[in-house]
Order: C-alpha cells, then structure tokens, then sequence
C-alpha cells in the first residue's frame, strides 16, 4: 500500500507567480476605475461649465429681448415729433446723445467689430474706463410699459362711488420728484421731473417713467481685475444720477446686427451691423450675438478656435476657457410699426 505523502489538513499557499499576478491585476482594476472617476469628474465638471454659460446667455438673450421689443415706445404718444422737453440734460450723464430727453433717437450702437468703427453715441468715461475692447455698446430709450399715474374720467365707476362724471387720479403717490416721466396726452407729450402727489397728471394725461438704458461688456465682474468679464447695464435715474448694474458674468463679447426695412413692410430686408441713423429708423430687427466664456479654465484643456458673431470674427484664445456662441433674433415692435406708417 502506498502512502501519500500530501497532509490533508494542509492547504498549500500562493506562489510567487500567482501572487505577483494578483498585485498586477489589482494594480490595473484600481488604475481603470481611478481613470474612470478622473474622466467622470472632468466630464461633470466641463459640463458643468457648459450649463453655467448657458444659463448666463439665456438671461442676458431674455435681457435684451425684453428692452428691444420695447424700444422706442412712448406710452400713448405714437407720433415722436410731437415730444417735448425743457430739461437739460443730467449732471451725471453718460454722453449727451444717450441722456438728453427726446425721443429722435431711441436706439443708437457703437459696432467697435468693424472697421472703422460706427459710434453713434460717445459713452462716458464711467463706461470707456472698464469696457472690453472690441465690444459692441447699445443704447436703448422708452418708458416703462405702464403708466406711473394717470388722470381720467372715471366713467367706469372704478372707486364704486356711483359717480361716473368725476374725475379720478390713480398712481400719484407712487410718483417720485426728481425721476424723470413723459407726461402724455396721447396726441403729444413733454418730459418733466418734478411729478409727485402735489403735481399729478392733469385730466386725461398719463405720466410714464422714462428708463434709458446703456448695455456693454465690462472687463471685470465685481471687484476690479478679478479677469472675469461681465455683461453690464447703466440705467439713467432721475436728472442726475446713473447706475451701473452687472446682470451677467461670464459675456466675452458682445455684437448687434439691425435689420433694416427698406420698403416700408415691416420686413427686414437687409442686416447690417453699421447702420446709419436714417436706416435706424426703418429698423424692423436686431440679431444679437453673445460669446460667454467659462469663469473657471481648466488647466486640461487649451481653446484655439476662433468663433463667429455674424459678421465678426473673434479670434483664438488659446487659453483654458471654454466658450460658446449664442444668438437670437428680436423684433423691434415700434420702430417696425413706425415703419408702416410712413
């Protein structure tokens, strides 16, 4: 009988070869799910980039929309001509073509793409000071889309007094003395800065607040060279004070094109980003191009591609930050109905 020399209470070990295998495998399971995780991270974090641009343009798209679409209106007055003002133009102003109180020219743009460059209004230095170069500026004019007060025969019985003959004011004390209103009839108007409770609009006048508006890029966003460039807004408020407003980070660059009606159809026939003034005032449409660049760069990454804003081209970076065209297409609602009337 042969005996075995095996001890069956005795497992045997791993070899050197299994062990090392082991420790190799290992090493490579962990070496995938370790890439796995630095790609995922990059992944979330570049889309995460991506939808913080997104969400900055869409604002800055709905921004302006809102401020196109209402340019050039002025309450119940329909013919411009008939506006008057005895102002001056403010002591804090921020070029006189943007402030003055009229309303001949409710849309003005500086293309600083082209070459030469169109400036149709002189900014002030609170603007040249910290505008990104190569940056379009636009200057918007109306008053709000409702009347601050107004004064009518209250025919209705809006009070519930039985009365349909008086004569009812609403909205005076929401009137501020010193801000500046467009006090309207309907067949002309006149601008005026002393409104208040004790000096309310007359039988049959609307006082409408007057908010001209200048949009630009800004270099930085809060704090003065922190690199972050901003798409900005400084609004006019009163007869003497301006304010200026980031509602953006993130907007590199910033290009307008006008589409010009040249047959009086309230359709643009042509697009132009250098209009004259005269063409400004058969504009029907604007098409607005924003660049938004990431706030962060990713050392990963370097950007050499050159983007396209309708007729401007914005050179490569070739930096870190990601970045994305976006555009739309607004109606100018006044200025095309305007047109129609000519």
């Amino acid at each position: 009988m042969v005996r075995s020399s095996k001890n069956p209470g005795h497992e045997r070990g791993l070899t050197l070869i299994e062990l090392m295998l082991g420790v190799t495998l290992g090493f490579l399971i962990s070496g995938v799910v370790l890439s796995l995780y630095i790609n995922t991270s990059r992944s979330l974090a570049q889309n995460e980039r991506y939808a913080w641009m997104q969400e900055n343009a869409r604002f800055v798209l709905k921004t302006l929309s809102d401020d196109l679409s209402m340019a050039d209106f002025w309450g119940q007055v329909i013919a411009t001509d008939v506006i008057a003002t005895t102002l001056a133009s403010p002591t804090g102003d921020c070029g006189v073509d943007i402030d003055v109180f009229n309303s001949n020219t409710a849309i003005l743009v500086n293309n600083n793409h082209a070459s030469p460059v169109l400036s149709q209004f002189t900014p002030c230095a609170a603007i040249t000071a910290d505008l990104r170069p190569s940056t379009d500026l636009l200057a918007l004019k109306r008053v709000e889309g409702s009347s601050a007060a107004s004064t009518f025969v209250d025919a209705a019985d809006i009070d519930g007094d039985s009365d349909t003959t008086e004569i009812l004011t609403l909205g005076a004390s929401d009137l501020v003395d010193g801000d500046v209103y467009l006090r309207s009839s309907g067949s002309a108007g006149n601008f005026i800065d002393d409104a208040s409770s004790s000096n309310p609009p007359g039988s049959g006048q609307s006082d409408w607040r007057y908010i001209p508006r200048i949009y630009f890029v800004r270099d930085y966003y809060e704090t003065s060279g922190d690199q972050i460039p901003a798409f900005c807004r400084r609004a006019i408020l009163g007869v003497g004070m301006t304010l200026t407003k980031c509602i953006a980070e993130g907007i590199e660059d910033f290009h307008i094109q006008f589409g010009i009606d040249t047959d009086q159809n309230a359709v643009a026939n042509i697009y132009t980003a250098t209009p004259t003034v005269s063409e400004m005032e058969n504009a029907v449409s604007a098409r607005v191009y924003l660049l938004a660049r990431s706030i962060q760069a990713d050392p990963h990454f370097t950007n050499d591609t050159q983007y396209v804003l309708g007729d401007a081209i914005v050179p490569a970076a070739n930096d870190g930050f990601y970045r994305r065209v976006y555009s739309t297409t607004i109606s100018l609602r006044n200025t095309a109905a305007r047109s129609l009337m000519q």
